[in-house]
């Protein structure tokens, strides 16, 4: 049994994760979520109904991926879908009703993702991951509506004394345990790991990967480009070696079980500031945001604990709340400041309490709220004593500002009188205390706290029993899927003997995590990275006769990819649709997108044409070698006509200008 302990003791670190790591990750999740939904909200029409560029997926492949816009496929159920999934994601933030939230947010944002197969990348396989593993995390226990109604419903102050005692009531922080969060910390571990063993490229090997990231104009940031200036072989050196070994490093930092404190707090600090650099330079998307949002799981309790500390010494002044606690709905209001005011700067108080009062109390504290700073004498009444409160509790500065600007002001002043005057039919509408009932009269203000059955413990455990099952399925396919997908493994592999592809794909295994497509291939920039700047410019001739690059109002550049040339409003979908639509096998898409250029109701590009109807469309593949290092080689620029109805016009015309010299020349004869 000793052994047993110590072993347990040894592990707990990969699946002991605080409440507020939690809570924290939850809102900033959330955010993400939602802005993945806005950023492609202009692209519905383009890329995700069923008229749309990219043609609702009829394979019979026996991997099928999951969505729910192959189903609803008309322009106004896709923008439903899309705003249910905006509406699930501000749910998630606030953590109202989490759990069922969580799943909306995976079922929406998955259906999604996996509309448009085409435009993907790797951030969007690691967020749909993190959508699937996160399920099994308690999101909602800390910094959220459920969390303080939980709260409210298990403690219930009936005095002043009970909402001055902060140990009473209060959410303890508390340190969880998680087969969950084993999950994230493995899908960390390995996005990094499998990463860094795919880099098998000549690049990675002599120390150059760097800077041929730099010379690729199509990723760079306005920042990136004038960086990459100054990388000499000593800083590419540098870097792209300290890439390979922060890829090779998450493993042992992150699943390490001793000294774990210390190792992921290195974790959080280098990767970090890894990424950060990475989105300062390069256009990756979500890419680096979704995984630095994960990194916020990893921080200590002791990390938590001491930032509070801090900041309660920093923010140590206390103001008076003086409220109607005969009031039932005053009550319940205090009582939920009383658990967002985590700092506690707050002193509540009454009539009856024996503290200082403002001068001015015995004239207002029957209409009123009343927040008062002894140090300075100064009060707020009405509606400002509820902007000075959310200024004082963690972000509430957010919304605090706006109860004291000029013309809200009034507005805010207006409501806070109607409730006031109605604040005893309101307390009787809700089953709370009304003012007339007598103060000392021990009230039992209503609670939500209801009384576990056996029948629910034991639906609990059930309930724990099956999530772990099905997590432990899904981790296996995921490792087969890490081990058969990623090039570098086997590769490895068969140097040291083990033949080739040593490690396959389970059909069963690769289907269960093809279906959410929870893809753990992670080639990023491997095996080397990219050495041809690649791009498509679109030649539109108008309606009046001017040839124009639509998406840049300009004339179209067609001899050159360079930084300066470019359209540098590509974002993410854009450039990953054309990098593909150059592929074989892509020319359904290419047609379909010149179809779509030529629509008379595309309103897309009215900016940049003027109104003007776009009446034919070149669609060119532009690429160009980039230059190897300290190498004075200047490679030209080659063009390729992508749409077919324009190469086979030009094939008609080269055909009769043969026949044509035939002609000529037969009649010569």
């Amino acid at each position: 049994m000793k052994i047993i302990k110590i072993i347990i003791n040894v592990f707990k670190p990969w699946f002991r994760v605080d409440s507020r790591a939690l809570g924290i990750y939850r809102i900033l999740f959330g955010i993400l979520c939602l802005s993945d939904i806005i950023r492609r909200w202009d692209f519905i029409d383009i890329f995700y109904t069923g008229n749309s560029i990219i043609q609702v997926s009829t394979s019979q492949s026996s991997y099928k991926t999951f969505t729910l816009l192959n189903v609803f496929t008309l322009s106004w159920e896709v923008h439903l879908f899309f705003m249910i999934g905006m509406f699930f994601s501000i749910l998630l933030i606030i953590g109202y009703k989490t759990k069922l939230s969580q799943i909306m947010c995976a079922i929406i944002i998955i259906s999604i993702h996996n509309r448009a197969i085409m435009l993907e990348n790797a951030g969007d396989f690691f967020m749909n991951c993190m959508l699937v593993w996160t399920i099994f995390l308690p999101l909602g226990v800390s910094f959220s509506i459920d969390s303080l109604s939980k709260s409210l419903g298990k403690y219930n102050e009936y005095t002043i004394k009970d909402l001055n005692n902060r140990k009473y009531g209060r959410n303890i922080p508390e340190t969880l345990y998680s087969l969950g969060f084993f999950c994230v910390l493995y899908q960390l571990s390995t996005i990094y790991f499998f990463t860094g063993l795919d880099k098998t490229g000549y690049d990675w090997m002599n120390g150059t990967a760097v800077y041929k990231m730099f010379q690729l104009d199509t990723f760079l940031t306005p920042v990136g480009y004038i960086l990459r200036d100054y990388i000499t072989l000593p800083i590419t050196k540098f870097f792209t070696y300290s890439t390979l070994g922060i890829e090779y490093l998450s493993p042992l930092l992150l699943l390490f079980p001793f000294y774990t404190k210390i190792l992921r707090s290195v974790f959080f600090i280098t990767y970090v500031t890894f990424h950060s650099a990475i989105r300062l330079a390069i256009k990756v998307g979500l890419f680096s945001y979704v995984l630095m949002v994960n990194f916020i799981l990893i921080i200590d309790k002791s990390v938590f604990d001491r930032l509070k500390e801090y900041l309660m010494n920093k923010y140590n002044k206390k103001y008076i709340l003086f409220y109607d606690s005969d009031c039932g709905f005053c009550h319940y209001s205090i009582r939920i400041i009383k658990r967002l005011d985590v700092f506690e700067r707050l002193v509540f108080a009454d009539s009856n309490s024996e503290i200082e009062k403002p001068n001015i109390y015995n004239s207002l504290n029957s209409s009123t709220a009343i927040l008062y700073d002894l140090e300075t004498k100064k009060y707020w009444i009405k509606h400002e004593v509820f902007g000075k409160i959310l200024n004082l509790i963690p972000f509430g500065f957010v919304l605090g500002w706006a109860f004291f600007i000029p013309g809200l002001s009034k507005i805010f002043s207006y409501c806070y009188d109607y409730i006031a005057i109605n604040r005893t039919k309101i307390s009787l509408f809700f089953g709370l205390k009304s003012c007339e009932t007598n103060a000392n009269e021990n009230y039992d203000y209503k609670t939500g706290l209801d009384l576990q059955t056996n029948f629910d413990k034991n639906f609990l455990i059930l309930g724990k029993i099956l999530s772990s099952i099905f997590l432990l399925v899904l981790l296996s396919s995921s490792i087969n899927y890490s081990l058969a997908a990623n090039d570098g493994v086997n590769d490895r592999m068969e140097k040291y003997g083990f033949g080739k592809k040593y490690f396959r794909h389970n059909p069963t295994l690769k289907k269960i995590a093809y279906y959410p497509r929870m893809i753990q291939r992670w080639n990023m920039f491997s095996p080397t990275v990219l050495s041809s700047d690649k791009t498509i410019i679109v030649e539109a001739t108008l309606a009046n006769g001017d040839i124009i690059d639509p998406f840049t109002g300009k004339t179209p550049v067609l001899n050159s990819v360079d930084y300066e040339y470019l359209w540098h409003g590509h974002n993410q979908f854009w450039r990953k649709f054309f990098s593909r639509v150059t592929k074989k096998g892509k020319q359904k898409y290419v047609d379909r997108f010149e179809l779509w250029m030529k629509k008379y109701n595309n309103h897309y590009f009215k900016e940049n044409t003027n109104q003007q109807r776009i009446k034919s469309v070149n669609i060119w593949a532009l690429s160009q070698r980039n230059s190897d290092m300290n190498s004075e080689s200047n490679y030209r620029v080659s063009k390729r006509l992508l749409n077919s109805k324009s190469k086979s016009s030009k094939n008609n015309q080269t055909i009769n200008k043969r026949k044509k010299s035939n002609d000529i020349k037969k009649t010569k004869k």
